[in-house]
């Protein structure tokens, strides 16, 4: 059973996501800020993560450069999910991390998360 490590401080999408994605088989770890998301990509290991931009702590850019700079982190994909304004500039930003697998706007199905989720697992580590 895959698992999704949720990095956002949307407590209710987190929470409406993590029962969706629980219902369909998959394990799901929560966090809200990226210093706790950090330490938990470390020491679960997930399949995915998926990420918030706009945190209290830590920005999703810097959490996602922190993932990829770790050894047992770096080959973990990662979706950003976020309500932002997301323009050309700020994929190309995204795009130069190589766990960086996509950007998917707030609101979002959580059946078109789901199918992206299944898309990038099944095609796994770049």
């Amino acid at each position: 059973m895959p698992t999704i490590l949720m990095i956002d401080d949307d407590k209710d999408f987190c929470g409406l996501a993590a029962a969706h994605f629980s219902a369909k088989g998959y394990r799901v770890a929560l966090t809200h800020n990226g210093k706790d998301g950090l330490a938990q990509a470390g020491a679960l290991k997930p399949d995915i993560v998926l990420l918030d931009i706009s945190m209290p702590d830590m920005n999703g850019i810097e959490v996602l450069r922190e993932l990829q700079a770790g050894d047992e982190t770096s080959d973990i994909p990662v979706v950003i999910i976020s309500g932002k304004f997301f323009d050309r500039g700020m994929q190309d930003i995204f795009s130069q991390e190589r766990n960086f697998r996509e950007f998917i706007s707030k609101p979002v199905s959580l059946v078109i998360l789901q199918s992206k989720v299944e898309s990038l697992l099944k095609k796994g580590p770049r």
